[in-house]
């Protein structure tokens, strides 16, 4: 009898102890799903990050501190919730990308580059937003391929939101100057979709003008003038100066 019952004893502990492995097992995998992830958007051979602080507008230690970490809260709790996008409720994507930007305030780069990072395993396909985003995180951090890397994946998720390309443009022309190639390929783009835009002309005309291409940035700017009405007394001056260069 005492055997009997030893050996029911030690049964019930094994199913115990089994069910308590389990739990823990699922309660790890869980972990790992929420914590662990590949990032879409490594760094790019030759980028390197000396410090992920960033200049936080919002670490003041203050007030504008406390409201970043409020705001943090309040939108992590929003997560797991309608994916659907009806009646205004964000989905997890956008709460990863409001997530980024407080951590951006607060200078915390490294967790701006999670969350962004989050927000494309959602969707890396089919929406920009997250992409321009780590696109201008990395300028910040002065990884400027991998900023590269970015800006290109933002145009080619949604080629047909002009800021995007426009950004793109902005950041090649700035920081890849020389690079007349990718360039000029990047302005195709932009303009098989969007034609003579005055944005687009604009950035052209300036990018002619540090390239020493006179002519060039006159045309650009020619066109920013007609599809203006025909009358800019800004876009004439410019014209004039640079008809002025040798």
């Amino acid at each position: 009898m005492y055997f009997a019952f030893g050996i029911m004893h030690i049964m019930n502990k094994n199913v115990i102890l089994a069910g308590l492995a389990i739990a823990v097992l699922a309660g790890s995998a869980w972990w790992f799903t929420q914590n662990s992830f590949t990032h879409p958007l490594p760094l790019s051979e030759g980028d390197k990050i000396e410090s992920w602080d960033l200049d936080g507008t919002y670490k003041d230690g203050g007030e504008l501190e406390k409201k970043a970490n409020d705001q943090i809260v309040r939108l992590q709790g929003f997560l797991g919730g309608d994916q659907s996008g009806k009646d205004d409720d964000p989905t997890d994507y956008e709460l990863r990308v409001g997530i980024a930007n407080q951590y951006e305030l607060l200078g915390d780069g490294k967790r701006a580059y999670e969350h962004l990072g989050r927000a494309l395993v959602i969707d890396s396909l089919h929406t920009g937003l997250a992409w321009h985003n780590l696109g201008a995180l990395m300028v910040k951090l002065n990884a400027l391929q991998t900023a590269r890397t970015a800006y290109a994946k933002a145009v080619e998720a949604q080629s047909g939101v002009i800021q995007y390309h426009i950004a793109r443009l902005e950041f090649l022309t700035s920081r890849f100057a020389e690079d007349t190639g990718a360039i000029e390929g990047a302005f195709q783009e932009a303009e098989s979709t969007f034609g003579d835009a005055a944005p687009i002309l604009q950035i052209k005309s300036a990018w002619f003008t540090e390239s020493g291409r006179y002519q060039e940035a006159i045309s650009a700017l020619e066109k920013m003038k007609r599809l203006m009405g025909g009358r800019d007394a800004d876009i004439d001056r410019e014209i004039a100066r640079l008809k002025a260069l040798p």
